[in-house]
């Protein structure tokens, strides 16, 4: 389940990549949850509506981790990318598995040995050398950093507001709720911030052929399915160790790149590739006790 969420969440860039070409990501985002939202609602309404309600304790959580990820998380993501590096934002956004493995140690007292603690740190570093390069010849403002570092905390709050959630709710009516609360959250956000004179262009080209290829498989895919499969590791592993796992989407853009967009794939990649794999191993791995 969570790698198969981490592998859908990698290819999310090279339809997110496709996508820009055409819109501002404001509009790509809320066009996804536009198409993800109803379609899940629709779903949800055929297959599951009596288990569509939500007990009223619970209303604050499903509405505090749906504000924190994806609409805190895409604003400070997107907005840090203006002012720092891609190299250097994904350094900082790579640290969110070890700031979620000391929250589920000290906070939901989740089993968690030493061993798997330096397995979070081992994954962090091979992020950081298949981004190591890019990130020396990186520019950095400090206003970037923060704002990076604001999505690091977005990521933490949602999974703290998600590990929160009684485990009773079907997945699929916690994604359409997130959803249709993000798609609530991003629609003014879009019209706030965008040219009106050319966000019915925008749109239209995203709803075309074959760009709307690329946002359904955005919205089904990515901003559901993926979240969906995740959210059932999670139950299973806990979260420190579950969102360790994440550190693979950098692992499929890089694969997906070489074979899509010709990127190149040089050997402090593949090393790179190879500390992450042996970090998450080490962050799965069980003591005797255990």
């Amino acid at each position: 389940m969570l790698v198969s969420s981490a592998a859908l969440w990698g290819s999310s860039f090279i339809f997110t990549k496709r996508l820009l070409e055409f819109a501002d990501p404001v509009v790509i985002i809320c066009s996804r949850v536009m198409i993800a939202g109803p379609f899940f609602l629709l779903l949800c309404l055929l297959f599951f509506r009596k288990d569509m309600r939500i007990a009223r304790k619970d209303l604050p959580i499903l509405f505090a981790f749906s504000c924190f990820e994806p609409f805190l998380y895409f604003i400070f993501e997107t907005y840090s990318l203006t002012r720092c590096d891609a190299s250097v934002v994904s350094i900082i956004v790579a640290t969110i598995p070890i700031a979620t493995a000391f929250l589920s140690i000290f906070y939901f007292k989740e089993n968690f040995t030493k061993l798997n603690l330096f397995g979070v740190f081992v994954s962090f570093s091979g992020i950081f050398l298949m981004l190591f390069p890019a990130f020396m010849n990186a520019s950095v403002s400090m206003s970037g950093v923060l704002l990076a570092f604001g999505a690091v905390l977005s990521s933490v709050g949602y999974m703290f507001f998600l590990r929160k959630l009684p485990e009773h709710y079907n997945p699929v009516i916690i994604i359409t709720y997130q959803n249709l609360i993000g798609l609530a959250l991003f629609t003014p956000l879009m019209l706030l911030i965008t040219d009106h004179s050319t966000l019915g262009s925008q749109l239209g080209a995203l709803f075309s052929p074959p760009q709307l290829y690329y946002l359904a498989s955005l919205a089904i895919l990515c901003s559901a399915l993926a979240f969906m499969f995740y959210l059932q590791g999670m139950r299973h592993f806990g979260v420190g160790k579950a969102n360790t796992f994440t550190n693979l989407i950098p692992i499929v853009t890089a694969i997906l790149s070489f074979f899509l967009l010709q990127e190149q794939f040089p050997l402090y990649k593949i090393l790179g590739i190879i500390i992450v794999i042996t970090g998450i191993f080490l962050v799965q791995k069980k003591t005797s006790k255990q």
